[in-house]
């Protein structure tokens, strides 16, 4: 299969191949088929409204680009280079527009894909057939919610999954390119920024200079080019001061029914509604907060909860790296990346297609010939659960009564999928050496030479 199973002949890998991507290329007329569809419906109704995130954004465009309009709310929560790359959409109607975007999506799929796939590869690993059907499996629930609600989660990954893979090569081009990426990713949407700690943590100084000069770059540039500095200054500023100081300074958790931590601690510790629903005008809302403090002091807890996670990671990822072309870079990039959702304050199913950097860290671990089978066996599981609870965030649930969906967002799937694979990926048990891909290049010690007399004891294995 695309694994490179050496159980699989090439034939074979080649049926899966195209099957793979013949299903991918149906899913996806369907869908902006779909798109186009509910767009020209909407049109026409009496009262239109937003039949997606896509669809509000068409609306601020021409007020952006022609009136120069300034952020005042966070119906727009990208970074203003995004009004740039969505100008072109501009020029088309709106149900076009709709069709466009989501064909787009496979060649952004099939970047994120092999670049994650080239990763592992890279750090001397593999992924077999079983593993990565239930990576696709698992995928596919946020990968078509992405479509469905024209969202900019794959447009971001695109980059950075290039990015992480460019890293690997260890040159100075490839830390160069590797920052760029990354710092395109970042100023497409902010959250891959976490990534700028983990290069200074495992001292890529010259990958993190590159990532922290090219976001300035391309925050400023290419916007500056069209709308001038002064204007590209205003919206940097504007976006800055209702999307990320909020968030970041005051810890502000703008969406209780979000699917990250905080979302999902909030309900728990305030009295806040999980969701409501609507019959003959009557609103009910649903709680179920366990405890009932107040916000402040929630939005504390969560904070806490969120720096000791981090801190953790860190301790986790305390060795030395010789080279990023090895296992425990797979497992590292995988665990920051479910993190990297954890801390959102906006994180729905859809945003949940980053997660593939964790689901293919855990089919290594299931595929690896030096992983221990105890871990080989948690790693499978794990991998079968997310895929079985990335299926319950879709309509599927709704075979458990008419309110599932609601009650299915306010368990949050999503999230217990990204934790049960990170403990999967940090209960991995690989040696020291294991982890650093026999057969990579790694830097050895000189050979030591014993004195007269004397025998030199073998260093042992970390």
């Amino acid at each position: 299969m695309l694994s490179g199973n050496s159980e699989d002949s090439p034939k074979a890998r080649r049926w899966w191949t195209v099957g793979i991507w013949a299903v991918v290329t149906v899913l996806t007329l369907i869908l902006a088929i779909q798109a186009r569809n509910r767009q020209i419906h909407d049109l026409a109704a009496a009262h239109p409204v937003d039949i997606n995130d896509f669809n509000r954004w068409l609306r601020m465009l021409p007020g952006f680009l022609h009136s120069h309009l300034a952020m005042r709310n966070d119906l727009w929560p990208m970074p203003p280079l995004t009004i740039l790359l969505f100008s072109p959409f501009s020029l088309l109607s709106f149900p076009n527009a709709q069709f466009v975007w989501v064909l787009f999506k496979p060649l952004l799929l099939a970047v994120i894909f092999y670049c994650s796939l080239g990763i592992v590869r890279r750090a001397g690993g593999r992924v077999e057939s079983l593993p990565l059907l239930l990576i696709l499996l698992a995928w596919l629930w946020p990968v078509i919610g992405d479509m469905q609600e024209g969202q900019v989660n794959l447009l971001m990954l695109a980059p950075l999954a290039a990015g992480l893979y460019f890293a690997q090569s260890e040159t100075a081009w490839g830390d160069l390119l590797a920052g760029g990426l990354i710092a395109l990713a970042t100023c497409i949407k902010v959250t891959p920024i976490i990534f700028l700690i983990y290069l200074l943590w495992r001292r890529r100084w010259r990958a993190a200079a590159a990532l922290a000069i090219g976001v300035v770059f391309w925050l400023y540039l290419p916007l500056s080019l069209f709308v001038g500095w002064r204007q590209s200054f205003l919206w940097n500023q504007q976006y800055f001061h209702i999307m990320i100081l909020p968030y970041v300074v005051h810890g502000a958790v703008q969406v209780p029914t979000g699917e990250s931590i905080p979302s999902f601690l909030l309900r728990l510790l305030s009295r806040i509604p999980a969701f409501h629903t609507h019959h003959h005008g009557v609103t009910i809302s649903y709680y179920v907060n366990v405890l009932n403090l107040s916000v402040p002091t929630s939005r504390l807890i969560i904070r806490l909860v969120l720096v000791g996670i981090g801190l953790g990671g860190l301790f986790w990822m305390r060795r030395r790296l010789p080279t990023l072309r090895c296992r425990r870079y797979v497992l590292e990039i995988g665990a920051i990346a479910a993190f990297m959702l954890w801390a959102e304050e906006w994180c729905w199913v859809p945003h949940y297609v980053t997660l593939i950097f964790t689901l293919m860290a855990a089919a290594m671990i299931a595929t690896d010939q030096f992983s221990p089978r105890a871990a080989a066996r948690r790693a499978l599981a794990a991998l079968a659960a997310a895929a079985f609870l990335m299926a319950m965030t879709s309509d599927v649930i709704k075979i458990f009564g008419p309110h599932a969906g609601n009650w299915g967002r306010t368990i949050d799937p999503a999230l217990f999928a990204g934790i049960l694979l990170v403990l999967a990926i940090m209960t991995t048990g690989y040696s020291h050496a294991a982890a650093i891909a026999p057969g990579q290049s790694v830097p050895q010690p000189p050979p030591q030479v014993a004195p007269p007399g004397r025998k030199v004891e073998s260093p042992e294995r970390s």
